[in-house]
């Protein structure tokens, strides 16, 4: 540390109360635009260090995380408990459009409540930014980009460090400090349920030279760079949402993949790492990462050098949920090296995870220096970050100036043409012509992951398509395809020369994607296009007559495919496939999906709007 900065964290933590310094180690949900009495209380009374944004719009106290309740029924309150307030909206009920100059008012209304406490300290803001589906905020034209690997599919550091940084510029502006990335797995399991295009690939050293520039993109717009998930969770097999995993490479293997990002992202200076919820038997083999002294402190402090800020990934996950309550993985997670624990869909916790690490502190199970030595590091970023003078005073009027601006646009649309890859077309069926009858049939994105405006909307594809033909059948599926979805593309599909279909996979939908509509219309006869964001089978497709991989759901990349499909714009020579493709036949054949079957409909008709969202519906 400076000495001034040092002497102004010292100041600052002499005067903080035990409550206030464990509110500091807890980073809290908020959700949309407008201010509850739970979203102000969990700053005033649980004293938050800071706030996570996410994409639902939408607070609320029955919002299960990935099914589960965070509530811990065997909890032992206190003498001093207190519970905070709790909104109890529908949680299927759809979130609102928030433009960017009415999120910043409202992180500035946040900011000014946290620094009106008695230790007048200020929120770290943070974010998920990926690309792809891992954008948290989408609204107001905000420039969407491409994740990790379309980004090594061009192959270009620059392009790379450019786009890091016109993510970074845009959020910074509204008021955000922090971006839970860049992804450091090594995605060497191609059934990786998980991680996927959030990873630059499969090749150790070329993914650690992409991380490095995209760590120097956000830095140096003044964003938080995160590295995560700390020690790498490239080889899973399973989602930590669901399952806790563990990575058996051994201790060379471990140095030679998994570790070689993080190495990288330390040397250029990333501040914050996270970590993640996988047992590592090389270095631990009880304890998940983010429970494990050996990982944090022996692995990534000691042997790694790392001093900065240490966050968990979101802890109500299920692979700790399942075996710790919550507090008291809170507490644990403390004690093992974490400065600064993430609580997603956890609301009703809230109170339960301050006073689970409050009270391992007065009892003696977590000492007060480890408190201490976290909340010293988490003031110094925010004095780093100058959020002490100009948090709560970001200008509305100016948030817009950097996604609508001609150099952000265009790096949006450029980087998303250059992504583009035509994985295959043996029966030469690109470009398509005006007089080719084509049936559309577009996979809707989940509602949430919208910007809910023109610039990003469940029909974006359909919308480009028709700029170049009227020749068009236009159909639209859920995000995985219902028994009536298919009856109708495939009885559609009998009036059209050749069918295109949208077959994006996200992890978060866990009954798959739309390879089964592929297949379908593929076995009543039809010729296939598949446009999709992901390389592997999973959105390729074995079926497919011809595949386009722009690598992306994001809106540039989802038109700029309408475009390449009509010959309008051409392949790049330079961009190459990321990843090593395996023989699928040589693996071990994912869990078959669980769907429901459809009630009998006629082809013709759409099936009626149902209350609140669910991904596998229809728009």
């Amino acid at each position: 540390m400076s000495k001034e900065r040092d002497d102004f964290v010292s100041a600052k933590l002499a005067k903080m109360s035990l409550a206030e310094k464990v509110g500091q180690l807890l980073t809290f949900t908020w959700r949309g635009a407008y201010l509850t009495p739970s979203g102000i209380e969990q700053i005033t009374k649980l004293h938050a260090g800071g706030v996570c944004l996410e994409p639902y719009a939408l607070e609320t106290s029955k919002n299960l995380y990935w099914g589960h309740s965070q509530v811990d029924g065997t909890f032992k309150k206190p003498k001093d408990y207190f519970d905070i307030a709790h909104t109890y909206f529908d949680d299927h009920n759809y979130g609102v459009s928030v433009t960017p100059e009415e999120l910043t008012e409202a992180l500035n209304k946040l900011q000014n409540i946290a620094l009106a406490r008695p230790a007048g300290i200020p929120l770290h803001v943070t974010i998920d930014m990926e690309g792809d589906f891992k954008n948290d905020y989408t609204s107001g034209g905000i420039r969407q980009f491409i994740p990790p690997m379309g980004l090594t599919a061009i192959g270009d550091l620059d392009v790379t460090y450019k786009v890091a940084n016109a993510v970074a510029r845009q959020m910074a502006a509204i008021g955000v400090t922090q971006f839970y990335h860049p992804v450091c797995d090594v995605n060497i399991n191609p059934r990786n349920p998980e991680i996927g295009v959030r990873s630059f690939g499969d090749d150790p050293q070329i993914c650690a030279r992409q991380v490095e520039a995209t760590v120097r993109g956000y830095q140096d717009a003044g964003i938080v760079a995160t590295a995560k998930h700390f020690a790498g969770r490239g080889d899973s097999a399973t989602d930590a949402h669901d399952v806790l995993d563990v990575c058996r490479a051994d201790y060379q293997r471990m140095h030679d993949v998994e570790l070689v990002t993080f190495s990288a992202a330390v040397r250029a200076g990333v501040k914050a790492v996270m970590t993640a919820h996988t047992i590592y038997p090389a270095y631990d083999d009880k304890l998940p990462a983010t429970l494990s002294p050996a990982v944090l402190t022996g692995l990534l402090r000691q042997e790694l050098g790392f001093e900065g800020v240490i966050v968990s990934d979101a802890i109500g996950m299920a692979a700790i949920l399942k075996k710790w309550p919550l507090p008291k993985a809170c507490a644990m997670a403390i004690h093992a090296g974490v400065d600064t624990i993430l609580l997603k869909a956890d609301d009703e916790s809230r109170a339960q995870c301050f006073f689970g690490i409050k009270s391992a502190v007065e009892r003696g199970e977590l000492s007060e220096a480890r408190v201490d030595d976290a909340v010293r590091r988490l003031l110094a970023m925010k004095y780093d970050q100058g959020l002490f003078e100009k948090a709560g005073k970001m200008d509305p009027a100016k948030t817009t100036a950097v996604a609508r601006s001609r150099e952000v646009i265009d790096l949006s649309w450029e980087t998303a043409r250059k992504a583009l890859l035509v994985v295959r077309d043996e029966q030469k069926l690109l470009p398509l012509t005006k007089e080719k009858r084509v049936l559309v049939v577009e996979q809707c994105i989940p509602y949430p992951f919208l910007g809910k405006d023109l610039y990003s909307h469940p029909h974006m594809f359909c919308e480009q398509m028709s700029k170049h033909s009227t020749n068009l059948i236009l159909d639209d599926a859920g995000f995985h395809a219902s028994d009536e979805d298919v009856a109708e593309a495939v009885a559609l599909a009998k009036q059209a020369d050749v069918a295109v279909v949208t077959n994006y996979y996200a992890r978060i939908e866990k009954r798959g994607n739309n390879q089964h509509l592929v297949k379908a219309l593929k076995a009543a006869g039809h010729k296939v296009i598949v446009v999709t964001n992901y390389p592997y089978i999973e959105g390729t497709t074995r079926e497919a007559d011809a595949v386009v991989c722009n690598f992306s759901g994001s809106p540039d990349s989802i038109r700029i495919s309408a475009d390449l499909l009509f010959g309008a714009v051409q392949p790049d020579p330079t961009t190459k496939m990321p990843i090593k493709l395996p023989n699928y036949a040589e693996l071990p054949a994912p869990k078959a999906a669980a769907r429901k079957p459809a009630a009998k409909k006629s082809a013709a008709k759409k099936p009626a709007k149902r209350k609140g969202f669910a991904f596998g519906g229809k728009c």
